[in-house]
């Protein structure tokens, strides 16, 4: 083990401070605070721009640098910094980070741009589909939050080596999403699900399924990105369907716990982080049959065919038939689930990473 006097600096990319905690902005946030408590130096860079209130930053080492905030900032001002430091290790976890920093370790969440650029808007797809290569091949390693999506990554960009990616899991956010042991008991029965209104995450056949469903209602979390392709037919909804937009954290804590199942019917996924929310705050899970949800799901969710609404509807009323039953049995898979997944484990393997990376010859 590498003492301290020899260990790299690690920094890591910190213009996610700056923008809404997103899936991404999360992981890279609980890393962060995986770290701090690990014990681990560390200095965040940001750029000169509000940090935004949802990131409790105090006692921990950030320095704001530059100008901008924006992929330009990323690309071309944060490089900069590093003009003059030696010995150091750079983290970018929420995508990219600067192509021209080459002591740095990339994460990817997924690389859903590749399997179907129709999801996304024509100027997300093409600025990913030039700079992703570009920053792999810069990367000192990559790291990805799932096998599902290390297999992805090798299917996309053969020139890799499988020893060049690292998994390091996403978790429940534990100070976000907990047990509630006092809860408002809501008017009546219903799901829920949350994202962003992205074609991949095929709420429009979800809410389809619904359609013909008595005694439960759905009600879908999540706003608009103009980063996504268009999500037609989202404007004619079922009755029992509802667009909540985005809530606040209190209130979405609040959804999960009084929920009567939480459905995610997305098409394809890096990893998947509501369910295993959902689960931490007991609430049963209804998933897409996909590979990376049964990496992380197991056997505490039922499953569905994502591209077949009778199927959803069925797995739905299945659910609704026996839900005094199941709820008890899912809810006990679930919790035990979880346990699978923590912060401090996958950040104790970036730091085990970026100290293995330091003996390397190629570390400036």
């Amino acid at each position: 083990m590498n003492s301290k006097r020899d260990s790299p600096h690690f920094y890591i990319n910190g213009r996610f401070l700056t923008q809404q905690m997103t899936g991404v902005e999360r992981y890279a946030w609980n890393m962060c605070k995986a770290m701090a408590a690990l014990g681990q130096d560390f200095t965040i860079v940001c750029p000169h721009a509000k940090i935004l209130d949802c990131y409790d930053t105090h006692g921990m080492n950030v320095i704001k640098y530059g100008f901008g905030n924006s992929h330009f900032w990323e690309q071309c001002v944060f490089p900069l910094f590093f003009l003059l430091k030696r010995h150091f290790i750079v983290f970018s976890f929420t995508g990219l980070g600067s192509i021209l920093v080459r002591n740095k370790v990339m994460t990817i969440h997924d690389l859903s741009f590749l399997e179907d650029p129709a999801w996304f808007s024509r100027s997300y797809y093409y600025w990913y589909k030039l700079m992703t290569p570009l920053a792999v091949r810069s990367s000192r390693h990559i790291i990805t939050v799932s096998e599902f999506s290390k297999r992805e990554i090798l299917r996309f960009y053969p020139f890799l080596k499988e020893s060049n990616i690292t998994v390091a899991y996403n978790a429940v956010d534990e100070e976000q999403f907990h047990h509630l042991h006092h809860q408002f008991k809501p008017s009546e029965h219903f799901a829920l699900t949350v994202s962003s209104l992205d074609p991949r995450k095929n709420f429009l056949r979800l809410a389809q399924a619904f359609e013909g469903i008595e005694g439960l209602s759905l009600h879908i979390v999540g706003n608009a990105n103009r980063v996504f392709g268009k999500q037609k037919g989202m404007k004619s909804l079922p009755k029992n369907v509802r667009l909540l937009g985005r809530v606040s954290d209190w209130d979405l804590l609040q959804l999960f716990h009084q929920a009567d199942c939480f459905i995610f019917p997305s098409i394809y996924e890096g990893f998947g982080l509501p369910p295993i929310e959902a689960m931490r705050c007991g609430c049963p899970v209804l998933a897409s049959d996909i590979p990376v949800l049964h990496e992380v799901c197991g056997d505490a969710a039922d499953y569905f065919n994502p591209l077949d609404v009778e199927d959803i509807r069925k797995t739905i009323q299945t659910f609704i038939d026996n839900m005094e039953e199941k709820k008890p049995v899912m809810r006990e898979r679930g919790y035990k689930n979880i346990n699978r997944f923590s912060w401090q484990n996958s950040a104790q393997i970036l730091i085990k990473l970026a100290n293995d990376l330091s003996r390397k010859p190629n570390i400036i």
